[in-house]
């Protein structure tokens, strides 16, 4: 479904005031009305007004049914950057939740360094770390809603702009996301970062589903119809039998498969690029998606049933009459849930997700349930997936295979190792060439690296222009946060 761009007051309070019947809707109109009044005059790139940004920040977790705090802080997110209003401002109009969740997701600006003036380069990476050391579930989840909206309009930003915005999503934001296990939209930038990324073969993979749905649409059409007579439980049930089950049914939904989601299965069964054609067939992959959402107290004449049994039947009583067959029973790819692999009577498959309410919940929200800092103290080792990301194999020098992003450098390659090799790197060799090599060397398919390291080297903030993969860009945070949140001056580049 294409990104909405238009966006209303009333279509944030209609959402908003639907979940929650006590709202501080008074709050939510003083925070709009306020940056209404900071933006005004303002324009985004592409000619809109600048307030529509963060009007659909608040919208996204309207949506989610996010409470009071979490829609003023998303109205009032850009404020402090962008109109020069001081934080104390926002804690004496808006209490001191709002203000701290501001905060956090401010980016630090000039202003903040009095005379001595970072580089941009240094200045974005102490704002990651300002952004990690503050960090608390509001602020996270405001700064998820702003980058989907930032990516998903980021049309009318310049080309040179999108892949770093793209990159530093998957190496910062996404894994924030994965460590709280909002999985929910971390599947959404993890798709919006690979059409970022890729929009050539994204392209192509469009071209071909498309056309395999169109040569499909009387076949599919038919089969989401049944679908939903049978599982949505607000319509006439198209059996009788059905009706004691439909009481354990809260929602259904369905939607199209991501292109992400797409590709991590084209990579496991092609073998080259030429093979798209062959493989992507709608026998072969499903292209719907369907959620059902049921009950947390699921019974079957007051004995207490498990979601699968429940599955099982509806596809007896119901979905195997209208000529649907099981294909397959997997787990997702965060290992959260499990699907079943459904086929219709011309082979078209369809994945079918069964959550309990608390369990889909639980994966929109993730799993933290208070507003503590969880990035408090020293930042985590995380990696995260990146499973669209081309690999190439290299060697250490003892012969080991090693298995590494494409594109990364001999830096990346010694943090792989061990997070003190890459912060006491000092040069490396290539094969059985004896030049030293800097840091920033790229790596090619069946190289043998050799890294020498020195006690005495220490990390500087140019080596982020060093690293690509996300490991060796994280152990660069946490070496920083360390001095940063210490109270030491941080190296020059």
């Amino acid at each position: 479904m294409p990104y909405k761009l238009d966006v209303t007051y009333n279509e944030i309070m209609n959402l908003y005031t639907a979940r929650h019947r006590d709202s501080d809707r008074e709050g939510i109109k003083r925070a709009y009305q306020y940056a209404c009044e900071k933006h005004e005059g303002v324009k985004r790139g592409s000619g809109e007004p600048y307030i529509f940004h963060p009007m659909r920040v608040a919208r996204i977790l309207a949506e989610q049914g996010f409470e009071s705090d979490y829609l003023m802080s998303a109205l009032l997110h850009d404020v402090v950057e962008d109109c020069d209003v001081p934080v104390s401002e926002i804690r004496r109009l808006f209490g001191d939740t709002v203000a701290k969740t501001v905060d956090a997701v401010t980016a630090l600006s000039d202003r903040d360094f009095g005379e001595n003036k970072p580089s941009k380069k240094k200045r974005d990476s102490l704002s990651d770390v300002k952004l990690q050391e503050n960090m608390t579930v509001k602020a996270l989840y405001v700064k998820i809603a702003d980058r989907i909206d930032n990516l998903s309009t980021i049309s009318g930003v310049k080309e040179e702009k999108r892949m770093p915005k793209a990159k530093h999503t998957q190496e910062i934001l996404i894994p924030m996301a994965e460590r709280a296990k909002a999985y929910y939209y971390v599947d959404i930038l993890e798709d919006l970062c690979f059409r970022i990324e890729h929009p050539g073969l994204v392209g192509l993979m469009e071209k071909i589903r498309d056309r395999i749905c169109a040569e499909n649409r009387l076949a599919t059409g038919k089969s989401l119809l049944a679908f939903e007579k049978i599982f949505d439980h607000k319509r006439k049930s198209p059996d009788k039998m059905l009706e004691p089950y439909r009481r354990n049914i809260i929602e259904f939904r369905q939607q199209d498969r991501s292109m992400v989601s797409l590709y991590r299965q084209i990579t496991r069964e092609m073998r080259n690029s030429n093979e798209l054609e062959r493989i992507f067939r709608k026998d072969n992959f499903a292209f719907y998606d369907l959620f059902l959402i049921v009950s947390n107290d699921l019974e079957e004449e007051g004995t207490p049933i498990r979601p699968h049994d429940l599955f099982f039947k509806y596809f007896e009583l119901a979905l195997s009459k209208c000529g649907f067959y099981i294909v397959d029973y997997k787990k997702t790819t965060h290992e959260d849930s499990t699907y079943f692999l459904l086929a219709d009577e011309m082979d078209n498959l369809y994945r079918l997700f069964i959550r309990t309410q608390d369990d889909y919940n639980r994966y929109l929200h993730g799993d933290i349930i208070d507003d503590s800092a969880f990035f408090s103290g020293i930042v985590n080792e995380i990696e995260p997936r990146d499973t669209y990301r081309p690999k190439i194999k290299v060697f250490r020098a003892d012969g080991t295979a090693m298995i590494i992003d494409k594109d990364s450098t001999v830096l990346d390659f010694a943090f792989h190792i061990h997070s003190d090799l890459g912060l006491h790197f000092k040069h490396a060799h290539l094969n059985d060439d004896k030049t030293f090599l800097p840091a920033y060397t790229r790596l090619s398919e069946g190289d043998t690296v050799f890294i020498i390291q020195d006690e005495n080297v220490k990390p500087t903030f140019s080596w982020f222009n060093y690293v690509r993969t996300s490991r060796a860009t994280h152990h660069l945070v946490r070496y920083f946060y360390r001095l940063y949140g210490s109270g030491n001056d941080a190296p020059s580049v």
